[in-house]
């Protein structure tokens, strides 16, 4: 039998904080993190099958992708914050 892929839950905030490191570890690691708020389940990060790795960039037109700061948040704290409490009420 295969290996079963590893699936870890963290905080929201955890996530916030190491998104840059947690998502090439989900890419190359195969396992998948779910997010949680408060103890609830948000959203599930998974690596993308390796046969659609390839042509994902193919949904873009030329393939090419440009961030101008890709480091950068998008949201600030509060924005994000209010995203978030925007979500809880749609989900609730």
């Amino acid at each position: 039998m295969g290996e079963v892929p590893e699936v870890k839950m963290i905080p929201i905030s955890e996530f916030r904080q190491k998104c840059l490191s947690l998502l090439p570890a989900v890419s190359e690691g195969g396992g998948e993190i779910i997010v949680t708020r408060r103890g609830k389940p948000l959203a599930v990060v998974s690596p993308i099958p390796q046969s659609r790795s390839d042509s994902i960039y193919g949904l873009y037109g030329d393939g090419e992708i440009v961030y101008p700061e890709p480091a950068s948040p998008v949201y600030s704290d509060d924005e994000w914050d209010e995203v978030v409490d925007a979500w809880d009420a749609n989900i609730e």
